[in-house]
């Protein structure tokens, strides 16, 4: 079978639960990796005490959690994304688009991108978390503001940090690794696969979106995760390159990191994740959808002059 023709129903399928698969067993080998390296450098058994990885107010375990988490990403986003490029998308950098270059102009139109955004999204994350689900969901609705409210117990651990040292390997950790993990998982992979069952290339973008968001497993910053999958999937599109959607995703974590190092955790609360909301008032969002389309027009153009020039 051609695998770029497009396939049947049970193809399709049995492809998705074919990286499932993967995705699952490589989660399983780089955190059997990270806890063989945990004990030889740290003297932390993983597989005795399991639950010290969730003591982030243990300033010793950070290192060791920040280890298991790069870990984690690319066993769960990375091996399966580049074991599928080798079986069926070879050459695998081409395969993946990730061997061409990318432009001074995309990497500026992804920062003003991200910048740009930021009362969109923070006014989808109002709106979400303003959700409230059906009463007889109750015990459910608690139970994802109690995993949420532990996301952030745990990010805040990891991003509140005084030290150089520790923002470098935090900009690896959150920003480097799961910008190119997840891109070449869900844009490299999922966006082509749904595209190639649904013929259909925006469609495609928003299934691939909604399943990025899903996998963050935090239902109350499912919208403003959609919104961004949205804007990665677009740029891969339009571009046909990945380190664009690459190195927006970077900024948009990479931004949080340096805002946290930055700024004091009250700053942020009181100033960056407000704009946008109520409080600085639901028109700046308005202003924000604007600018945003405004500027995913000019790199839309700017993506096609560059495809035209090269052919």
């Amino acid at each position: 079978m051609d695998y770029h023709k497009r396939p049947t129903a049970t193809q399709f399928i049995v492809r998705l639960l074919m990286l499932l698969f993967m995705m699952v067993a490589g989660n399983l080998i780089f955190v059997g990796l990270a806890a063989g390296v945990s004990i030889v450098v740290w003297d932390y058994n993983f597989f005795s005490q399991p639950e010290m990885l969730a003591q982030i107010s243990n300033s010793s375990m950070l290192p060791v959690v920040r280890f298991f988490q790069a870990m984690q990403t690319i066993g769960m986003f990375l091996f399966p994304g580049i074991l599928w490029a080798l079986l069926y998308d070879k050459p695998v950098m081409r395969g993946l688009d990730i061997k061409k270059s990318i432009s001074t102009e995309a990497i500026f139109g992804t920062l003003l991108m991200v910048i740009v955004a930021l009362p969109m999204i923070n006014a989808l994350a109002a709106i979400n978390e303003a959700l409230n689900l059906p009463e007889w969901l109750n015990a459910l609705e608690q139970n994802f503001r109690s995993t949420e409210a532990r996301a952030m117990e745990f990010m805040e651990a990891l991003l509140n940090t005084e030290s150089i040292g520790t923002l470098f390997i935090n900009l690896l950790v959150i920003g480097v690794l799961p910008a190119i993990s997840e891109e070449v998982l869900f844009r490299g992979v999922l966006q082509k696969e749904f595209n190639r069952i649904t013929r259909k290339p925006i469609l495609s973008v928003i299934i691939a979106a909604i399943v990025f968001a899903a996998l963050h497993y935090q239902f109350f910053t499912f919208l403003p995760r959609v919104a961004l999958g949205v804007m990665l999937g677009l740029v891969y599109l339009w571009s046909k390159n990945l380190w664009v959607p690459i190195a927006l995703h970077f900024f948009n974590n990479g931004l949080s990191v340096l805002a946290w190092f930055w700024l004091s955790p009250e700053q942020i609360d009181e100033s960056v994740d407000n704009i946008g909301t109520p409080t600085f008032m639901w028109p700046l969002a308005i202003v924000s959808v604007i600018l945003l389309v405004a500027l995913m027009y000019g790199l839309h153009q700017h993506f096609r002059k560059h495809h035209h020039s090269s052919r």
